[in-house]
């Protein structure tokens, strides 16, 4: 625990410095917002956090960075500057599975009840309902059939997505955290709203009625690419291969299913491109990794 007071102790010590950066801290990690590269660079060594994969136990810090440094794109050394976004991404990416898998525990746990006592109650049968909304799961079912259906279908859909496809496809789309849109919007996967005022307006194709979607943090943006994966019927291949992998007691490596991405983008060749980041920059590596165990201040 005394690496966890640390933290603060850090976080206040960077906040007396350079036109303190905001950050916020509870148990589920450290929040940090509009810092620079080089202040971000320094958290990551303070933490021992200087490198993207290999970490002891596969084990990475809570460490959640809000927004791209505005000064990202300065980098001029593209290795570093990759390792940097891939750092900031991955445990981003690691807790938006930890909050999938939650979920699916409740699915897990209704389908075990309904097998014990045959029936569901009136609070099962609405957080059904929302979920199935939620991953947009239907059925004409009606009654209890009806929620069996919606549990089969959610099952399939409510589940985690490799951290090496996330991180991958930002990379692709972003340029590497680059781009305008990720910087603005903090858009990571170039996600876009029609026939609205609101959203950051494209550089070209301003005709077309779209705009890229703009999202509180990367995280958000995060969080609601996996919501697409999970429910949109473009990756439907996606999530049979998974399937096959939970079937087998597999663990859910990239790899093996980033084939199933392919309807992802209309970039050439889009699932050959995924495939070679995630094999240049070994990213299977993080496909067995975790976030450390959440802060427990009360034991101090």
């Amino acid at each position: 625990m005394f690496r966890k007071i640390y933290i603060i102790l850090m976080l206040l010590s960077f906040s007396v410095q350079a036109q303190t950066p905001k950050y916020f801290v509870d148990k589920t990690g450290v929040y940090l917002a509009d810092y620079n590269t080089q202040e971000l660079t320094k958290m990551f060594e303070e933490l021992y956090y200087d490198q993207y994969i290999n970490l002891p136990d596969e084990e990475y810090p809570r460490i959640f960075v809000k927004n791209i440094p505005s000064d990202f794109a300065l980098i001029e050394d593209q290795t570093k500057r990759n390792r940097i976004f891939m750092q900031i991404l991955i445990p981003l990416a690691l807790k938006i599975n930890e909050e999938i898998l939650e979920e699916r525990e409740i699915v897990e746990a209704l389908e075990y009840d309904f097998e014990t006592n045959k029936d569901f109650d009136e609070a099962d049968i609405y957080y059904i309902e929302e979920l199935a909304k939620k991953y947009d799961e239907t059925t004409p079912f009606k009654d209890t059939r009806r929620y069996m259906k919606l549990l089969s279908g959610l099952k399939k859909k409510v589940d985690a997505i490799p951290p090496s496809i996330l991180v991958a496809a930002a990379a692709i789309r972003t340029n590497w955290g680059t781009s305008r849109i990720a910087i603005k919007a903090n858009n990571l996967y170039k996600m876009r709203v029609w026939f609205t005022q609101e959203g950051l307006e494209p550089v070209e194709d301003k005709e077309d009625g779209y705009k890229y979607k703009v999202y509180p943090s990367l995280e958000a943006s995060i969080r609601d690419y996996a919501l697409k994966i999970n429910s949109n019927v473009n990756y439907g291949s996606f999530r049979d291969k998974r399937a096959i992998s939970r079937h087998r007691g597999s663990l859910l490596f990239g790899k093996r299913m980033d084939w199933g991405m392919v309807l992802d983008s209309n970039l050439q060749n889009y699932g050959g491109l995924l495939d070679y980041t995630l094999t240049y920059y070994k990213l299977y590596h993080i496909d067995m990794a975790k976030l450390e165990e959440e802060y427990n201040f009360e034991e101090e």
